[in-house]
């Protein structure tokens, strides 16, 4: 009798720890095939994604850069004259890097009064980014092909940020926008 029993008890697990395998490998094991179009397509958008988040990691490190410098010009520029003003020095930066193969950078006017018309938006990123900071953000980004490739526009907001701003913008206050940084950073 105990013999019948146990044969019943190893049997009844048997069936019990293969019926969960079965229930297991159903679960995790059997799935639908996919075409190999999504694959291609989650990869490429999981690629994506990486790029975006370096060159938005980028932007953040540049804006930190160019607007830093910015300041530290501006303040010797209050105490000597004869020093170029930030504008002017930032755009001479920007064509370097540039020329470089870096990235491209530029100033964009928000005032609607620009010292130099160049600094006008002049193109539909552009606009749609002074826009927008205009309307309160502080950084617009939009993806897009240019010659074929991929790149991340992005454009960060430029504000009065201290007294010394206001020697080359006297219509403007502590804290008022001025422009933007532009930056079309390529998506390797």
């Amino acid at each position: 009798m105990i013999k019948k029993f146990v044969k019943l008890s190893v049997t009844s697990i048997i069936i019990i720890f293969f019926t969960s395998i079965t229930i297991n490998a159903e679960e995790y094991f059997i799935e639908e095939p996919r075409k190999p179009l999504e694959v291609i397509d989650e990869l490429y958008k999981a690629i994506l994604n990486e790029e975006l988040r370096q060159a938005r990691e980028k932007v953040r490190m540049l804006d930190d850069l160019y607007k830093t410098f910015i300041v530290l010009i501006t303040g010797e520029y209050v105490k000597n004259p004869s020093v170029l003003p930030a504008a002017t020095l930032s755009k001479r930066v920007f064509e370097v890097m540039s020329k470089k193969g870096w990235h491209k950078a530029r100033l964009l006017d928000a005032t609607g009064t620009p010292f130099n018309p160049d600094n006008n938006p002049k193109d539909e990123f552009e606009r749609d980014a002074i826009k927008a900071l205009i309307s309160g953000r502080t950084y617009f980004e939009r993806v897009e092909k240019i010659e074929g490739k991929d790149y991340l526009r992005a454009a960060t907001a430029v504000s009065a940020v201290m007294v010394g701003c206001i020697s080359c913008h006297p219509d403007r206050k502590v804290g008022d926008l001025l422009g933007a940084i532009s930056f079309i950073i390529p998506l390797e």
